[in-house]
This record gives C-alpha cells, structure tokens and sequence, in this order.
C-alpha cells in the first residue's frame, strides 16, 4: 500500500529545540465498506506507477491532482474487538 502523505521538518529558529520531524497521510471520501463501520475518511492509496511524480512533484498542481483521481480502491475488512 502506497499511501499519499506530505511531511515537514520544522527547525527552531533559536537553535535550542531539537528539529521535529511531521508527516500526515491524506485521506479523501471513505471507500464504501470504511462508511459503513463509521468512518467519514479513507488514506488516498496511491498507484506504484505515480510514486516518482509524487516523490518529485512539479509546479504542475493539476497533474498531482490526477494523481489522486487515478488513486487505488482497494476492499478493507475489518472485524470488531471482542
């Protein structure tokens, strides 16, 4: 599973905080099984064959768009905890 994330690595100005390193997944409308055990979100699973544009975006925002419109839909499952 590929999945769509941005990051960031957040430097203190004065020197005397560590760096801290953040990233978050993006997510998109639930596929339909994520609705229906109560979830309003799905990841975005991107395709193997956009990771290079997605690692080395351009300026182009239309084209990392699309990339989200070609994203994978794959079946979750999931059980309930006992």
């Amino acid at each position: 599973m590929l999945i769509a994330c941005l990051w960031s690595r957040w430097t203190d100005p004065k020197g005397e905080l560590p760096d801290l390193l953040s990233f978050a997944a993006i997510t998109d409308e639930p596929e339909p099984e994520v609705a229906a055990a109560g979830h309003d979100r799905t990841i975005i699973n991107i395709r193997s064959e956009h990771v290079d544009a997605w690692l080395n975006p351009g300026k182009d925002l239309a084209a990392m768009q699309a990339i989200f419109d070609d994203k994978r839909h794959p079946y979750y499952e999931h059980r309930e905890a006992a």
